[in-house]
């Protein structure tokens, strides 16, 4: 069975506080979309890579994929406003044969994936059709009003998780689902494959698998790095 990686890296990174586009920025002298990659590249299961990312990137990554040597890196396509356009164009550019074959979607800006998770993630997904990696909620959740701040209600924290990637799918599934659904803007490609009716799966993630969004996320990334 074949499976091709879809590497979402277009995002503007505005909740970033540094001048420096975040996907560039070095952990432990690497960039963190390098990272990335490499750790993708590194999973024998996995037979190509498609990289969505913003025009004002593009050539900075080719430049990253060739001297890190990420042989898997099939294309490089433009991304657009929206994670869930940017995930269509990658689906649309696979190379991999379709009879059938699974897409892992991974966040970019998720430098310390392990390659354990991936397998797991995809071993799921072959077994149950769709899987995403999550954690246990560690902390209480309250709904709240928007407008006045208000505490509207306490959820019950048994059985929430927090979402993270990779996400994998059936490949026909999910390009299905992004055509079905293209007028939406949802931040979540397993979102859309439950809006759809299939079931999604969860299976363990790590707490450390962390999406570099804020400066201090990226201290805490380098923290993790021993």
């Amino acid at each position: 069975m074949k499976v091709s990686a879809i590497i979402p890296a277009a995002g503007s990174g505005k909740r970033y506080s540094n001048s420096k586009n975040k996907l560039l920025e070095e952990l432990k002298g690497i960039p963190v979309i390098a990272r990335t990659l490499m750790t993708i590249d590194s999973v024998e299961e996995i037979d190509e890579i498609i990289v969505c990312t913003s025009g004002g990137l593009k050539g900075k990554i080719a430049e990253i994929v060739e001297k890190y040597a990420v042989s898997k890196v099939k294309k490089i396509v433009l991304g657009e406003e929206t994670r869930q356009k940017t995930v269509f164009n990658g689906l649309q550019v696979l190379e991999t044969a379709k009879n059938p074959h699974l897409v892992l979607i991974h966040d970019g800006a998720r430098p310390l994936v392990t390659a354990g998770i991936i397998r797991n993630s995809i071993r799921t997904a072959v077994e149950k059709g769709a899987c995403i990696v999550a954690v246990p909620a560690k902390d209480t959740v309250k709904r709240v009003d928007p407008e006045t701040g208000e505490v509207i209600e306490t959820i019950e924290r048994r059985g929430l998780w927090n979402v993270q990637t990779p996400q994998v799918f059936n490949a026909n599934d999910i390009l299905g689902v992004h055509q079905g659904f293209r007028g939406e803007n949802l931040t979540d490609d397993a979102a859309l494959m439950e809006k759809a009716g299939y079931g999604v799966f969860v299976c363990d993630g790590s707490y450390k698998n962390i999406k570099i969004t804020t400066a201090e996320d990226l201290e805490i990334a380098e923290s993790y790095l021993v």
